[in-house]
């Protein structure tokens, strides 16, 4: 069966609000386009197609670099994107999805498949953060199986629209988003996990907040 990857990622001027009291905003562009950028690195290593919907010509233009096609969409939010997403790629064939956010730094193509392994018994599979709150990854098959809850405590939206024929899937390294300064500081502690990219935008935003005003340059 063909599988079709969905990756949603808003503006990187736009992206990771919640983290301007930890990071500039330059560093916050810089942390959210390195963190796509280790997505889709993940996400075209399996070799199964990749779209990202996105508000950004400028992220679909970082898209098309790494190897995914790309859907420019105004900006409605994550669930109406996975909508637009899901639907697009229904239409172009695939008999099933995987959506999962932009902002999961630690990925890695085994996490990807073993999502899609799983769905070879259920037809729908959620991947949670690791509160149990969010939605990081989300398998269905087929695309339309059912409609995205993608918002706050969309893991619980996910489990009610999947009834008995969902599947609850946990994976350490797909738990960790980064949205807020305690996200940012789990990431920092799993850094050497995380992607090349990841790495040098945390190694940049560090050296730029002990070189800012009042800090020492020796």
């Amino acid at each position: 069966m063909s599988v079709a990857i969905v990756v949603v990622s808003r503006g990187p001027r736009r992206a990771k609000s919640r983290l301007r009291g930890a990071l500039t905003s330059a560093a916050r562009e810089r942390l959210a386009g390195a963190m796509l950028d280790d997505v889709l690195h993940a996400a075209t290593a399996t070799g199964w197609p990749v779209l990202v919907v996105t508000d950004a010509r400028s992220t679909a233009v970082r898209a098309r670099a790494a190897g995914a096609r790309t859907l420019v969409a105004p900006a409605r939010g994550t669930r109406d994107g996975a909508r637009r997403g899901l639907r697009r790629v229904e239409r172009e064939g695939a008999g099933a999805a995987l959506v999962i956010a932009a902002d999961v730094p630690l990925v890695k193509p085994v996490d990807l498949r073993r999502v899609v392994a799983a769905g070879r018994r259920s037809e729908i599979v959620i991947v949670p953060d690791r509160r149990r709150t969010g939605t990081n990854a989300l398998y269905l098959r087929p695309p339309s199986r059912i409609a995205p809850q993608f918002g706050a405590r969309s893991f619980a939206a996910h489990r009610r629209a999947a009834g008995a024929g969902g599947r609850v899937l946990k994976i350490a390294r797909l738990g960790l988003d980064v949205d807020t300064p305690a996200d940012l500081d789990a990431l920092r502690r799993a850094r050497r996990r995380a992607g090349a990219g990841t790495r040098a935008a945390l190694t940049a935003a560090t050296t730029g907040r002990a070189s800012g005003p009042g800090r020492s340059r020796a």
